[in-house]
């Protein structure tokens, strides 16, 4: 709290590293608040998922009995809209963003009009039953009076001490240039907190890159016929020609490097305009007109014409730089179908980091995996003067038990099914030795899925719960306080991925998770998108790009999934790695200290590894 603390005070950046269950959420609030309060200031709290945000305004409820103190969490507007008509009707053509501003400006959501007519009367929010408040507590309490939850939570923001918020709100520009500005403060009045920070590079990444199906450039072909638009028709019909020619022979889930101005001239001279210089500003005046014809009929304000205008402009702005990728992607698509689309890839995350860390006072990055220190305050765009420091694990040696587990390789050419069998054998080893819950995550999820086909579920003697590709929140959140709740009732099995929602950021105190397993190292599959990122980090931080773009999120995300046990002082923990290369020299030092002291190699015995994690609980 000291070191955080007078970092803020002297507005410098700092990149501390601490081990999961060491209490960080309610350090870093303690270590800010007292600058906050004493300066009429704001703390904006950035994590990933619901889940960490809800546990940042439970931990500021804590401190609440004993300080004055006042917070908010947000959710994406999707998650705090009532307007049934934007719900049902935005998609990636129109996205929820874009219909709620075009509603709000032309006053045609009731819940938003309402909400006007509040704030225009005198402290509508005095009598407000809570001043720690969830979004979900926003939105409870908004539909009771019929008003948007979003402007009410943006209202309240402006006298909390503490606004949690997903990283999207900062790092996409979109979103941070319409949101900010409503907080109340100048931002060189901000702290900006980035707890799991390991995520931030590639979330940032993700915000500046961009994606234009195919399907959607047939859209705007169709659109252009029903208002008869002859221009954005036929070029839209020489764009998807060339797309669909270039990728003809391209294998499902294949990916290649394109130069965006050459598909960008094939497409005109396929459609012969070229005498029509401005197509793009021409396509995007007519969505626009398009977008704003349909509001004032009571429709949804959606245009495919503008929608691909957008990405071109943005994909031609980008022609020239560096710092971007041009790639055209094939993969599946329902049925026997093709999904091919041009993906803009962002390479430079300080491109997206540095600009909102420059307006703010200071920044605190904090997780349980930022080994090497110096990688992270690279990629964040954190600067030379940052304070970097980790901290030790405040449990004993004895609390953890980490086995690597020698002969065994997940790597592409290792994989058969005597491999996934072999695997099944040490992770009922390991259950039926934990007295407890325990979790077994995966490196992909068709690795997970290998470990089912090779009758894992049917080996076991205890309940198996299985994470889902595109599970929906509500039912992840169910089916985990189920599995939870057998931690002491004879314990139950967590099938996941590394990388998951449930291996990072997840909390399974005591019994809820004894032992981790896990299975493989989660590598990124070698595509040209992989290899423009590790380029391009080579130039950008000095010869390092495959440490950086590939190795290290890589063992971000194994460390994530193995830090699951041991929360609080009395627990304690198992985590068994089965593949061989996480006992290398060279990935061994990306393992935190933490980690690294407990860590011990072991024969490919299952009978051997149960007997030491026996032994470990039993003592």
């Amino acid at each position: 709290m000291q070191v955080i603390e007078s970092s803020v005070r002297a507005g410098k950046n700092i990149c501390c590293e601490a081990p999961n269950g060491f209490g960080k959420t309610c350090v870093t609030l303690c270590s800010v608040l007292p600058w906050v309060k004493e300066n009429k200031a704001k703390m904006l709290y950035c994590a990933r998922t619901h889940r960490q945000l809800d546990r940042v305004m439970e931990e500021l409820d804590a401190i609440s009995g004993r300080h004055d103190v006042t917070g908010i969490s947000f959710r994406g507007r999707q998650h705090m809209c009532l307007n049934q008509f934007v719900l049902e009707n935005a998609d990636f053509v129109a996205p929820l963003s874009e219909v709620c501003g075009q509603l709000k400006a032309t006053g045609k959501c009731a819940y938003h009009e309402h909400m006007k007519k509040l704030i225009a009367s005198d402290d509508p929010f005095e009598d407000m039953p809570k001043r720690i408040l969830t979004a979900s507590d926003v939105v409870g309490i908004a539909k009771g009076w019929s008003v948007c939850p979003y402007e009410m939570a943006k209202s309240l923001a402006r006298g909390a001490d503490v606004v949690a918020l997903s990283y999207l709100y900062v790092f996409d520009p979109f979103i941070f240039e319409s949101f900010m500005p409503d907080l109340g403060v100048p931002m060189s009045k901000v702290v900006l907190i980035e707890d799991e920070a390991h995520n931030v590079p590639f979330t940032a990444l993700d915000s500046a890159s961009d994606s234009l199906p195919v399907g959607t450039v047939r859209q705007a072909m169709k659109e252009a016929e029903t208002y008869s638009d002859p221009v954005s028709r036929v070029f839209c019909r020489g764009l998807a020609k060339v797309i669909l020619e270039i990728s003809s022979g391209m294998e499902e889930n294949e990916e290649r490097t394109i130069k965006p101005t050459d598909i960008y001239n094939a497409a005109v001279k396929a459609s012969e305009l070229a005498g029509e210089t401005q197509i793009v500003s021409h396509m995007a005046e007519t969505g626009l007109k398009i977008k704003k014809g349909l509001l004032r009929a009571g429709k949804l304000p959606r245009s495919a014409i503008h929608r691909v205008a957008e990405f071109l402009g943005k994909w031609l702005r980008c022609a020239e730089r560096d710092d971007y990728a041009f790639i055209i992607a094939s993969e599946r698509g329902t049925g026997d179908s093709r999904k091919v689309s041009l993906d803009l890839l962002a390479l430079d995350p300080t491109s997206v980091t540095s600009p909102i860390l420059k307006l703010v006072h200071s920044s605190v990055a904090v997780s349980g995996t930022l080994s090497p220190l110096d990688a992270y305050t690279d990629m964040l765009g954190l600067g030379p003067e940052t304070v970097k420091v980790a901290f030790q694990s405040p449990f004993g040696a004895e609390s953890r038990l980490g086995i690597i587990v020698e002969g065994l390789d997940t790597s592409y050419e290792g994989r058969n099914e005597t491999l996934f069998q072999h695997m099944v054998e040490h992770c009922v080893a390991v259950v039926n030795a934990t007295p407890g819950n325990t979790g077994v995550f995966a490196s992909s999820y068709s690795i997970a899925e290998s470990l089912l086909k090779a009758g894992l579920e049917k080996k076991l003697n205890r309940r198996l719960f299985v994470e889902r590709q595109g599970m929906k929140t509500s039912e992840n959140d169910i089916m985990i306080e189920d599995f939870k709740s057998r931690g002491d009732k004879g314990g139950a099995v967590l099938l996941g991925v590394q990388g998951g929602r449930n291996s990072e950021g997840g909390d399974f105190p005591g019994p809820a998770m004894e032992s981790v397993v896990v299975v493989g190292v989660p590598y990124a599959k070698p595509t040209p998108r992989t290899e423009a990122l590790i380029e391009y980090f080579d130039r950008r931080f000095n010869g390092r790009g495959r440490q950086y773009a590939y190795v290290l999120p890589s063992m971000t995300r194994a460390i994530q999934a193995a830090g699951r046990p041991v929360r609080r002082p009395s627990d304690r923990g198992v985590i068994v790695f089965l593949d061989k290369r996480f006992a290398t020299r060279y990935l061994r030092r990306f393992m935190p200290s933490w980690l690294d002291k407990v860590t011990r190699t072991m024969p490919d015995d299952p009978s051997a590894v149960a007997e030491q994690v026996a032994a470990f609980f039993s003592n």
